[in-house]
């Protein structure tokens, strides 16, 4: 299983280099977290096409943070911004890609598309069927490593350097 995470800011989150981590006022995160999820596929809705989404990363899941995370949220998920299988999509913001994406979501989160992905909508766990058909989409889609999306990314520091990197 992977989880569906809607998460306009990521852009924001990036500049300001709050990596590592998503954090929610809702519980569905840590229910979602603790089913042990391989991945956090990461969606937005593109500027001015309300209805439609964009998928923006897929960033690896790991059970205790990577870097130094605070944060006031009560439900905190991780994940691994060195791995590099943590990715931000170069060309998703494409109108091909955009109806693509919209397109294989809208019939199964039919009601996170009519709520605007807010509370609960926003965050859906992705059953193995939904992710092999996922990952074959994106699979020639152009992606860079997250760090490399990151303001400084070189004051980006591990907790614990000499950790394996996660897989």
């Amino acid at each position: 299983m992977d989880i569906f995470f809607y998460w306009q800011k990521l852009e924001t989150n990036l500049k300001s280099r709050e990596v590592g981590y998503f954090g929610s006022n809702n519980s569905k995160l840590s229910v979602l977290a603790g089913r042990l999820p391989k991945r956090i596929w990461v969606f937005k809705t593109p500027k001015g096409m309300k209805g439609s989404i964009q998928l923006v990363g897929a960033l690896i899941v790991c059970d205790e943070p990577r870097v130094a995370v605070k944060t006031d949220y009560p439900n905190v998920i991780y994940y691994d911004p060195f791995s590099p299988e943590s990715v931000i999509y170069t060309d998703s913001n494409t109108p091909e890609r955009i109806a693509e994406i919209s397109g294989y979501f809208q019939y199964r989160f039919h009601t996170a598309f009519s709520a605007n992905f807010n509370g609960d909508a926003g965050i859906q766990p992705l059953e193995a069927n939904v992710v092999r058909g996922l990952e074959a989409m994106v699979a020639d889609w152009s992606k860079v490593q997250v760090l490399e999306r990151v303001n400084q990314p070189e004051k980006v520091y591990p907790i614990n350097p000499f950790a394996q990197q996660s897989r």
